[in-house]
């Protein structure tokens, strides 16, 4: 037994029997105590085989044993109460003594023993109500303990497949259930079973049961053993069958235990086959570059389709300035990914940038986990942006936003977003950066030669007065001078420059050739 598990015996007779504080005991010498007791019913009925459906413990103080006239029953009589009752299939007869008789009758005893049904003496001290509540208490621990069973089962048989494949399944699932498990093909014939030795003759009663229901589940059951069989089926395909053979019925945590077993399975004997297919739509792909033609973009979309969300839909994120490291990156990202069981798309592009494709579903922690198996170092200087949630088909359009908006990311900040970009994003691209880059030196480089050469503040002042819209008040309270100075200083700066700041296109030029310097 493995360590941690427990015998999950039944409620038996014999478990009964040995529960002290009841005090009770047999009549006469029962050669069979295993009677598994599924319910406890008390009744005075001379006749009460029609209120019983079997497995139950029938207790009576014998009042059914009196005949109209108050006599009691002879040998006839016992003879023909209890085999109405063994024919209903009740596992004992419960008598209480100290009420209608002192002593279970003779007669009673010896039909019983020639019956072969245990005769169970219940004293007067003793409720028939304690005994109906032990065996529910006992009843509700099992099914508790079998319970927690199943709970630590399930990841033992998860674990197993993972590192054993099939036959590591199979141990785990003839541990739990107590029996042993058969893998079957789809012609009823055993390729893999667990533990070893099992008889021929069960392998035929399995392999029967297989042939006469292929495409459903079956339990059948004789008087040595149960049978459980499964086929184990993805998207209509068959791969084989799953079965459990044991000597008890199948319990309810069983039939669990089995159903995940078979999903377990079916997860194994599908992966080879979802492989196969994507590499041949891989190869497919390939030879069609080497072909010297454009690859399908419907057909490269389905190589990426695992990588999306629920909704078929994606996010790039894009890492800059890593240089020489970008190579390194890539490779830390996409084993990151696989390490955290997802499909890894991650790329190092020209410039020293990494492109890596993530579910459109993925938010700032997903992507601060994924990042974080990049060392420090590396981290404090990179910047990373990533690109609204989009569909497939427009993931060329999401790696463009996606460089975009890490242009405009603090170095070693968060990870920024399309909002995070926003008044920044001109700045940040190469071509914006260009063209800025010759607009400040037309209109910034001349201020800033002038306050180098008379020691004055006009290139501060004027980004003040922009950065605040104009506003007098506020853009000299920011800079710590009088309104009336600031009013001077940008008089100053448009004498000196030869524009209207008056200009709505003006002050825009101005604002972003002042922030391309920064």
């Amino acid at each position: 037994m493995p360590k941690g598990a427990w015998p999950l015996m039944p409620v038996t007779v014999r478990w009964l029997l040995r529960q002290s504080e009841l005090h009770l005991a047999t009549a006469g010498s029962p050669d069979d105590l295993s009677g598994e007791i599924d319910f406890v019913v008390t009744t005075e009925l001379a006749d009460p085989a029609q209120w019983l459906s079997g497995g139950e413990l029938v207790l009576t103080t014998g009042i059914g044993l009196l005949d109209r006239t108050g006599g009691v029953a002879g040998r006839d009589g016992c003879d023909a109460y209890v085999q109405r009752l063994v024919d209903r299939g009740i596992v004992a007869l419960g008598f209480g003594v100290g009420l209608t008789f002192d002593d279970v009758p003779q007669d009673l005893t010896d039909a019983a023993s020639a019956a072969g049904l245990p005769l169970i003496v219940v004293p007067r001290p003793t409720p028939f109500v304690a005994i109906a509540r032990a065996v529910a208490d006992r009843s509700a621990e099992l099914q508790y303990r079998s319970q927690e069973l199943a709970a630590r089962a399930q990841p033992k048989m998860t674990r197993a497949a993972v590192s054993g494949g099939a036959v590591a399944v199979l141990k785990e699932l003839a541990t739990a259930c107590d029996g042993a498990a058969l893998l079957l093909d789809d012609d009823g014939r055993v390729t893999q079973s667990a533990p070893a030795g099992i008889s021929p003759a069960v392998m035929r009663a399995v392999g029967e049961q297989v042939r006469g229901h292929r495409t459903s589940s079956a339990v059948a059951i004789d008087a040595e053993t149960a049978i459980v069989t499964q086929p184990i089926r993805v998207a209509g395909r068959t791969y084989g069958h799953l079965a459990v053979a044991s000597r008890h019925e199948p319990r309810p945590t069983d039939h669990v235990l089995i159903g995940h077993a078979n999903s377990l399975l079916a997860l194994d004997f599908d992966k080879p086959h979802r492989l196969d297919a994507l590499a041949g739509r891989v190869n497919i792909a390939v030879f069609t570059l080497l072909l010297g033609d454009e690859p399908d973009g419907a057909q490269v979309q389905t190589l990426a389709v695992d990588a999306a969300d629920g909704d078929g839909r994606v996010r790039v994120l894009v890492c800059r300035d890593l240089g020489a490291n970008a190579e390194r990156v890539a490779d830390r990202l996409v084993a990151r990914l696989a390490e955290l069981r997802r499909p890894a798309f991650g790329v190092a592009r020209p410039g020293g940038d990494v492109a890596v494709l993530l579910r459109g579903t993925d938010d700032e922690k997903s992507i601060a986990d994924l990042l974080s198996a990049l060392p420090r170092s590396t981290r404090r200087h990179l910047r990373a942006g990533v690109s609204a949630s989009v569909p497939l088909t427009g993931v060329a359009d999401a790696y463009r936003d996606a460089i975009t908006i890490a242009g405009a990311a603090l170095r070693g900040g968060p990870v920024a977003d399309r909002t995070s970009a926003a008044g920044a994003s001109l700045v940040a691209t190469t071509g914006g950066r260009q063209a800025l880059d010759g607009l400040s030196r037309l209109l910034v480089d001349p201020l800033v030669a002038y306050d180098t050469a008379h020691g004055t503040a006009l290139t501060e002042s004027l980004q003040s007065y922009l950065e605040n819209h104009g506003q007098w008040e506020t853009a000299a309270a920011d800079l710590g001078v009088h309104r009336h100075t600031l009013r001077a200083r940008i008089a100053k700066v448009e004498s000196e420059l030869d524009i209207d700041l008056g200009s709505a296109r003006v002050r825009a030029e101005l604002l972003l050739a002042l922030l391309i310097r920064q």
